[in-house]
């Protein structure tokens, strides 16, 4: 005979420990980049709905960020050469740079993106250059708060706009 105490006990720890276990979905950004004089800081980054807001030195990750599950999807980064994420000042020097291929994230699981010259595209210093429309794209849609820099592709160089405005 199964005894119905034992029955209702084994029943609620198996619902107990099934309602406890809530899938955690997160998203991180690796700045795979070596220090360097002229390290490439991850100023900001963007991946699917998912922004980064804080400086990613060289070597070094984001905090996770939580997120869902999604099927591939290109990730964007604006990089400061040589800026000192510790200064009081905001860089004057950008590089925006967009995914070769999609990054996609499964339930439960942690996706991290890798940031170098070879998962991205967009470091002239690398001989890897976006189009004008890509950059503007990044700028102007993807980052429109976080410079006020006219960005040109070929360059990858970085003028104010205050300063282009004027003759134009």
């Amino acid at each position: 005979m199964v005894c119905p105490a034992a029955v209702f006990a084994l029943s609620f720890l198996a619902l107990a420990a099934g309602c406890d276990a809530r899938p955690q979905t997160d998203v991180v950004v690796d700045n795979k980049y070596a220090p360097s004089p002229a390290s490439l800081v991850i100023y900001r980054a963007y991946w699917q709905a998912v922004p980064f807001l804080d400086p990613i030195p060289p070597g070094t990750s984001s905090d996770a960020q939580s997120t869902v599950p999604a099927s591939a999807n290109t990730a964007y980064v604006v990089l400061a050469p040589g800026w000192d994420p510790d200064a009081s000042t905001p860089p004057t020097s950008f590089v925006v740079m967009q995914s070769r291929n999609g990054f996609e994230a499964h339930l439960n699981d942690t996706l991290h993106i890798p940031v170098d010259d070879t998962t991205f595209v967009g470091n002239c210093a690398a001989g890897s250059f976006l189009s004008q429309a890509q950059a503007d794209f990044i700028a102007q849609v993807i980052f429109p708060n976080d410079t006020s820099l006219r960005y040109d592709a070929m360059s990858c160089t970085t003028t104010a706009i205050a300063d282009d405005a004027g003759g134009q």
